[in-house]
């Protein structure tokens, strides 16, 4: 989902290779930190089972940091989604700035609308 996100993002801003390359290293940073909190959150896990009178108990004991790690690859994945709605609202502001500019809309400027439209919906659903 979030590469349809990045390629959506990319063609808004008429496929510029800085905002393509912006994007990239933003959505791999915060994936790679991600798994690697998680990886560690896995770790610190550890889990028991119990007999006691003939019915099964699962105990799980989370020690360490892992709910300040959980929050914090909430928070990330967070900062992704807000990250990609300000730059979609940007860029759709600024186009419909030119279109007030220019009265006569072509092909390209409605299929250019469409995409911004079904791009914003993502972040209202």
């Amino acid at each position: 989902m979030q590469v349809i996100m990045i390629a959506r993002l990319h063609a808004m801003y008429q496929r510029s290779r800085k905002v393509l390359i912006f994007l990239v290293v933003i959505f791999l940073a915060i994936r790679i930190a991600n798994a690697v909190m998680t990886a560690i959150t896995m770790m610190q896990i550890s889990g028991e089972e119990l007999v006691l009178s003939g019915t099964y108990q699962c105990m799980f004991d989370s020690g360490g940091d892992s709910g300040f790690l959980v929050s914090m690859t909430w928070i990330l994945s967070t900062v992704w989604e807000v990250l990609a709605l300000c730059l979609a609202v940007w860029i759709a502001v600024k186009h419909f700035r030119e279109l007030r500019k220019h009265s006569t809309r072509g092909i390209i400027g409605d299929c250019f609308m469409v995409l911004m439209k079904t791009h914003v919906s993502y972040f209202v659903r």
